[in-house]
Parts: C-alpha cells; structure tokens; sequence
C-alpha cells in the first residue's frame, strides 16, 4: 500500500529544504569543503593574504574557517559610514570586504602590521596587492575559480546527507548532469548562486505530484 505524507520532503526522505540558506555567515565543520586552501595562513609571517571572489564565492566562510585555526580578529566592512573603522592589527587578523575600507586607514593599519611582521587576511572583490607592497608586506592572493558540475555535486551530497531524517539509506532526489551544468554556467564562482538554484529545484522536485510513490513503498529510500 503506498504511503501518505503531509510534508512533501519527509516524502523524499528529508527533514526540510537541504539548500535553505545559512541562518549565521560561515560553514558547519561537517559540512566544509576542502578546496585545496583550508589550511589557515601562518600567523605573524609579515603577509597580506587576499581572497578575490565575487558576492558568494566563500571569501567570508573562509575567513571564518581559518579563525578557527588561528584566533585573532575578525571584522567585516559594511558599505556606507559604517566602513570607517580603524582595521585590528594582530599575529592573524581577518578583515572581510576590505575593498570597502578607506584608503588612509587601508595603508595605516598595512604599515602597521608590516612593523608588527602581522599577518593580514583580506576577503575582497578588488585586487589590494598594491597597498600591501607598497607598506612592505609580502603578498598571497587566492581566486576563487569558476564552479564545476563536479564540485558542486560533492557540495549538494553533502547537504542532502546532513537534511536525510534517520532510518533512510537514500533519498528521493536525483540531480543529473544536465541540472549540473546548467546550475554550474549560471552560478560562476558563487556558492550563493549554487546554493539558490538547488533550493528552486529541490522545492520544485518535492512539490511535484508526479513523483513516482514506488520510490518510497518499494522501500528504495526507506531501511
């Protein structure tokens, strides 16, 4: 007999949405991706390191990331008057749209972490490696590459395993290499993008009414 279910995602075998937007900025441990650059930047090495990448690219759950690792502070630059704060300066210090700051203070809180031999890591949409070698500092910039099928697929896996409710070994969702690559040539570099296609389409799947019951009452999705 097939089985009735009043949320349309307990009928896939999920709590929820997998793809609902984060709630706080950052990354759960067990949800992170390692890309190649998880490892945190030494601190006190006298170096900016830059993280270039558009709006949702990671830069802000990468400065997070490596806090975590490293300590130190953490501040973000709002746009508007907000921007005019003096940046910390530190062993490690994280600044997060630091295209948006000043350029006195820029070059002030620079030349400081260069006595300080401080290292300075920086999300930003604009290349600042002028400003740190002008001060003297040494400079590392990380891009955020385009997003591939690939990876985002490992990134959707993820979340669609933390969303599974317990006693399922699969679940009801199937995302293809079509899906893929459309969501990939329309996403760029920006994991918001990514993350916002597949909550349109993982609604859409759910609130389908042609989804086959047989997935679930042949026990394909249930233990």
């Amino acid at each position: 007999m097939a089985q009735f279910w009043t949320d349309p995602y307990e009928r896939l075998g999920l709590r929820g949405n997998p793809f609902i937007a984060e709630q706080i900025p950052g990354v759960a441990d067990d949800l992170w991706l390692d890309r190649g650059i998880s490892q945190a930047p030494q601190p006190k090495a006298r170096t900016l390191v830059q993280l270039i990448g558009e709006k949702g690219a990671g830069k802000t759950s990468h400065l997070l990331h490596w806090r975590k690792q490293t300590g130190g502070s953490y501040r973000y630059y709002p746009p508007g008057s907000g921007r005019w704060q003096v940046p910390p300066v530190e062993p490690t210090a994280y600044w997060d749209e630091a295209d948006r700051i000043p350029t006195p203070l820029l070059l002030g809180a620079l030349a400081q972490a260069a006595r300080q031999r401080a290292t300075i890591v920086a999300g930003t949409h604009r290349d600042l490696s002028w400003a740190g070698r002008f001060v003297g500092l040494r400079v590392r910039t990380i891009e955020f590459p385009k997003l591939t099928p690939e990876i985002i697929l490992i990134w959707a896996e993820q979340r669609i395993a933390a969303a599974r409710l317990p006693g399922i070994r699969s679940v009801g969702l199937n995302l293809d290499q079509a899906n893929l690559e459309r969501i990939s040539a329309q996403s760029g570099a920006s994991w918001r993008e990514v993350a916002t296609q597949l909550h349109i389409w993982a609604a859409n799947w759910a609130a389908n009414p042609a989804q086959p019951e047989e997935m679930i009452s042949s026990g394909s999705i249930l233990e």
